[in-house]
């Protein structure tokens, strides 16, 4: 037997982490050394966070499209915080993960401790994916933002991701609620009763419990203000009736923020036993990219640009091997953008030479053309 890299102990016991074995070679041997009347098919797992309805929909989607390729593909609902990412590579619960990215640029940059995790580096991402809209649901009594001090705010499960984003929110806009920890069903029926005042959603609007609340008019959702504060980790976003019909009027439109969310591989950095074992993987689903949800329903799929970069934060090798190997030729639009760009920098009230670049830039980097 060949003890794995990175032991645990149970008991005082050094034991093995049994996701060394689930590829069907024991550590440091490689699945070609294996006889092949023992090898078995691997099996991915695919993390969404459990209060996030959009995440755990795009889990269960990405899935099914890659089980149909005959890969062993299980989408998992569970906690997807940083401290739940900890435990699932010691657990070895998942291989993919379907996050949102604030709470864990934000937990390494408020650690003081030299050795505290950066999960920009332990999870590299495949690929950007769609901004989630957050949604703060509150009785009507509720006007503003800021009337939430001191009252209570569901934030759903301690460690959920759905709470750290609360978290950071409510620190960072200096409001200080009482939070309360119940999953969204139970707290929409605490909000119905008025024992709370208000639920903060990540990703609701794929969750069917709230489109089946609040039909009675009593609850609306709160404006979030796009703070200086927020917009390290935030975009603006804008919520309409189309979103959420039973808290928005028709002709109401509703100011919030969005965070950004990312397919990462968990524990995967370059050259990683894991990295090697999802590269294909990643091929597979970047390969057949539009075939599996060029008919999506689904506006979340939609929205994905593959070559889309989050700055800052280190692309999955195989991820970013396929994009070099596949990259497309550079946008003319752009190219005329960029020139009118220039023009418009000699104008008195135009913008700098330097600032058109840095705006070419940017949409050269989300349109995939960049270097």
């Amino acid at each position: 037997m060949v003890r794995y890299d990175k032991p645990i102990f149970h008991n005082g016991h050094r034991v093995l982490w049994h996701g060394a074995w689930r590829d069907g070679a024991a550590p440091g041997e490689s699945a070609a050394a294996k006889p092949a009347a023992s090898a078995k098919p691997q099996d991915f797992l695919i993390l969404a966070d459990r209060a996030d309805a959009s995440a755990t929909r795009m889990a269960a989607e990405l899935a099914s499209a890659t089980e149909t390729s005959g890969q062993h593909v299980k989408a998992v609902s569970g906690d997807a915080s940083p401290a739940a990412l900890d435990k699932a590579v010691s657990g070895d619960s998942a291989d993919l993960a379907i996050v949102a990215t604030d709470s864990l640029v934000d937990s390494h940059k408020s650690q003081t401790d030299a050795g505290a995790v950066d999960w920009r580096a332990r999870a590299p991402y495949l690929a950007r994916l769609a901004s989630e809209p957050i949604a703060l649901i509150a009785r009507r009594s509720v006007a503003d933002i800021h009337e939430l001090a001191g009252r209570k705010v569901n934030v759903d499960t301690a460690g959920s991701a759905n709470a750290a984003s609360a978290a950071i929110v409510f620190s960072r806009l200096n409001i200080a609620p009482d939070m309360t920890n119940e999953p969204l069903l139970v707290a929409l029926a605490s909000l119905a009763r008025g024992e709370i005042d208000a639920i903060f959603v990540v990703g609701g609007n794929d969750s069917r419990a709230l489109a089946d609340f609040g039909k009675d008019g009593r609850f609306h959702i709160l404006a979030i203000p796009y703070a200086p504060a927020l917009q390290a980790l935030y975009c603006p976003m804008r919520l309409t009736a189309r979103d959420q019909p039973s808290f928005i009027g028709v002709d109401e439109k509703i100011d919030t923020i969005g965070v950004t969310t990312a397919l990462v591989a968990i524990d995967a950095p370059p050259d990683s036993p894991r990295a090697s074992r999802l590269a294909p993987l990643a091929n597979l689903l970047f390969e057949k990219f539009d075939h599996f949800f060029g008919a999506s329903n689904n506006l979340n799929w939609k929205g994905v640009n593959l070559a889309a970069q989050i700055a800052g934060w280190p692309r999955f090798g195989a991820a970013q091997a396929w994009l070099n190997e596949n990259k497309g030729a550079p946008n003319a639009a752009l190219e005329t953008f960029r020139t009118m760009a220039q023009t418009a920098a000699a104008a008195s009230e135009g913008p700098s030479g330097a600032d058109a670049d840095r705006l070419y830039e940017s949409l050269m980097q989300w349109s995939g053309t960049a270097n």
